[in-house]
């Protein structure tokens, strides 16, 4: 068994492969410091926007009239990047903070 695909461009063109490489992306580099002065939700829909366009780039099926289509998409993934981070990660330390007291 070969394990060097563990993320296709047919994954990524996926709903959840979009949403989960996004939150990948901005884990990786939310720290470098010209990124920090940008607010998360926005840096999160620049790169789920990067994400779907450089998709349909690699798959050859970019059109210019689906831009807007895109850029809705990319609130989308967004939406959901940020919603799970704040259900998983936000939850965990408000849970770790209550049994602190």
């Amino acid at each position: 068994m070969v394990l060097d695909n563990f993320i296709t461009w047919e994954f990524i063109a996926s709903y959840m492969g979009t949403v989960i490489v996004t939150m990948l992306m901005v884990q990786f580099f939310k720290e470098l410091p010209f990124i920090k002065s940008i607010p998360t939700k926005y840096f999160v829909f620049i790169i789920a926007l990067i994400n779907i366009v450089a998709t349909n780039v690699v798959t050859k099926t970019f059109l210019i009239s689906n831009l807007y289509l895109m850029i809705i998409n990319a609130i989308l993934v967004a939406f959901t990047s940020t919603g799970t981070y704040d259900f998983t990660v936000k939850a965990v330390k408000v849970n770790i903070n209550k049994r602190d007291e």
